[in-house]
């Protein structure tokens, strides 16, 4: 990492909603205006589950959150480990490790920001050892949209009742699915809509079961998709799964990693009399995959 002088991002950033793109683009202007470099300092893995926190599942993996780094601009990115050393560092710890990269000159947070072995630090202790060492912070108030705030925790609400496109809204992007096609048992194919069979991370939110709109990235072209996230009761399977039906696509997708946008929830998911009537019903998610509005 370069030793020019740096503005510091500091939080998880897991799921980078709305609230934390507003804390790193108040960073980037602030970096602007001291001349210094932007580095968003964030987490590797799955911080809330070494922190032992029940619902421990990411909204997007540190891959994911990389792609999402790079898609806003941020060409410089700090990912600290989520050992039990690392995460029992004191807050005082906690920052030294931070300014051993290099010149800090300002930090910017959320209001709420918290740091340090089981959370002990926070906005004043950070004020104050700035002020120690000739540093600025500037703190970014929480958003809130619909006289709630805007989180994580109320985001994987969303995407657990399949309210998609509230979710999307608060990420400021769909959400998404990074991984790689794996063979599957070919029922789509056989129905005239061949899928893309895609493994989902342990630590990755679930969604609501449905059938889903949206967009699928492969070779960098994207597709509209026709997604199934969920069981398949017609064919008595009831393993979760996500496969997508990508419109106009044509080849081999054995082996690609492709990425799966889900941008609208079109139906649960039902348990049709038969394959004939699942391919009907096909027919209108298509159909209506075709005439969504898309951004």
């Amino acid at each position: 990492m370069s030793d020019k002088a740096k503005v510091v991002a500091l939080g998880y950033f897991d799921s980078v909603h709305i609230g934390h793109q507003k804390v790193i683009k108040t960073a980037e202007a602030l970096s602007y205006s001291k001349g210094a470099a932007l580095t968003v300092f964030s987490f590797d893995g799955n911080l809330k589950k070494a922190l032992g926190n029940a619902d421990g599942c990411n909204v997007f993996t540190t891959k994911e959150r990389k792609a999402i780094f790079k898609q806003i601009g941020i060409k410089n990115a700090q990912f600290a480990p989520t050992t039990k050393e690392f995460l029992s560092l004191t807050p005082t710890e906690f920052l030294d490790f931070i300014n051993s990269f290099g010149t800090v000159v300002a930090y910017v947070c959320g209001e709420d920001y918290r740091f340090g072995r089981n959370g002990v630090g926070d906005v004043e202790f950070l004020k104050s050892y700035a002020n120690k060492n000739g540093q600025e912070v500037v703190t970014v108030p929480m958003i809130d949209q619909d006289g709630e705030k805007v989180s994580t925790t109320r985001i994987k609400r969303l995407l657990l009742d399949g309210e998609i496109e509230r979710a999307n809204k608060l990420l400021g992007r769909s959400y998404f699915v990074t991984g790689k096609v794996e063979r599957g048992r070919k029922v789509g194919e056989k129905l005239g809509f061949p899928t893309a069979n895609v493994r989902i991370k342990k630590d990755k939110i679930t969604l609501k079961n449905g059938v889903y709109a949206g967009r699928c990235l492969v070779d960098d072209k994207e597709y509209l998709a026709m997604i199934n996230y969920g069981a398949k009761p017609t064919f008595s399977l009831s393993d979760l799964s996500i496969e997508a039906h990508l419109i106009g696509y044509e080849g081999d997708l054995y082996g690609k990693t492709v990425t799966l946008f889900i941008d609208g929830f079109l139906r649960e998911i039902i348990k049709f009399a038969s394959a004939e009537k699942l391919k009907e019903q096909l027919k209108k998610d298509l159909k209506n995959t075709k005439d969504r509005k898309y951004d």
